[in-house]
């Protein structure tokens, strides 16, 4: 690809996806830049999350076992998760929204389970193409250490082991 039939492409972020799209966008021959508000790479939701790719927690929360959990916090000094009873407009939209998913909770944690293997085998890819990435192997809960951990045996994992690979 000459240089004058390359795109130029603006990647917005440098989390995990927005540097995964970069890479991609790159080795397709495209010139990329990306922009971040941060001087460093993956300072934000990558960085809480230690840059981890984990198909262990690709469950969604949309159910009403969540719905029930957060209206008991919202009782509970102490709780995980604190919601303002006081409404908004932007409050209630979200909670509806949310409810509004709840009916496709089994097919939105199925996808997100095959969404988070096919990350994890592109990062891999990416490792193991001998880029300046550092490969390390993202901790599991022992429970869910293979395929057959990631097939569980409960209705609550089942949804995520329909996304496997």
């Amino acid at each position: 690809m000459s240089r004058s039939d390359r795109d130029t492409v603006a990647v917005i972020g440098a989390g995990i996806t927005g540097i995964t799209t970069a890479y991609n966008l790159a080795r397709r021959g495209h010139e990329v830049t990306v922009f971040d508000r941060h001087p460093d790479a993956a300072m934000e939701t990558s960085f809480a999350n230690s840059g981890q790719l984990s198909a262990s927690n690709a469950e969604v929360w949309n159910s009403w076992a969540t719905v029930l959990k957060g209206l008991k916090w919202m009782v509970s000094p102490g709780a995980p998760l604190l919601v303002n009873p006081k409404p908004s407009r932007h409050k209630l939209s979200w909670m509806a929204e949310f409810v509004a998913a709840i009916p496709r909770y089994e097919e939105n944690t199925v996808t997100t389970a095959r969404l988070a293997i096919e990350a994890r085998h592109h990062l891999r890819r990416m490792a193991e193409e001998g880029d300046q990435l550092r490969r390390r192997e993202p901790w599991q809960p022992p429970l869910l250490r293979d395929e057959a951990g990631v097939r569980g045996d409960g209705a609550r994992h089942g949804a995520v082991g329909q996304g496997r690979a």
